[in-house]
């Protein structure tokens, strides 16, 4: 069995949402936990999930285009809401799209049944 440097130790962790197995962990002295929840989503708060804002993708020449996509999507958006694509084009945002990226610059919007803009994201995609 290892040892634990100084300032170090070990400890069983628990994942309460039954996600992970338990297991034994290390721990810099002090900040030890044994039980990990995973943090509930802010409610009534819609937001985009993918992509972020800043995003940078780079296309792969040794995939061929029709492979590669790149995932948009929502969290928590309600009946109504959509997702206006960097095409122009809109979906139910409770839909993840695989989109086809083409180089350059895109603003990827999720917005309410009003077209009020609840979340936003502008990425890149480079060739």
């Amino acid at each position: 069995e290892p040892r634990a440097p100084t300032g170090v130790e070990r400890a069983r962790v628990h994942f309460a949402a039954g996600g992970e197995p338990d297991r034994d962990e290390w721990f810099l002295a002090g900040t030890r936990t044994t039980v990990v929840e995973a943090a509930a989503p802010a409610a009534g708060h819609p937001r985009l999930e993918s992509p972020v804002d800043g995003a940078i993708f780079a296309m792969d020449p040794d995939i061929p285009p029709s492979r590669q996509r790149i995932a948009l999507r929502a969290r928590g958006a309600g009946e109504g809401e959509r997702l206006v694509l960097p095409d122009g084009h809109e979906v139910p945002a409770r839909e993840a799209v695989l989109w086809a990226p083409a180089p350059g610059r895109h603003r990827l919007a999720l917005v309410d049944r009003a077209g009020r803009e609840l979340d936003r994201a502008e990425f890149e995609v480079r060739p």
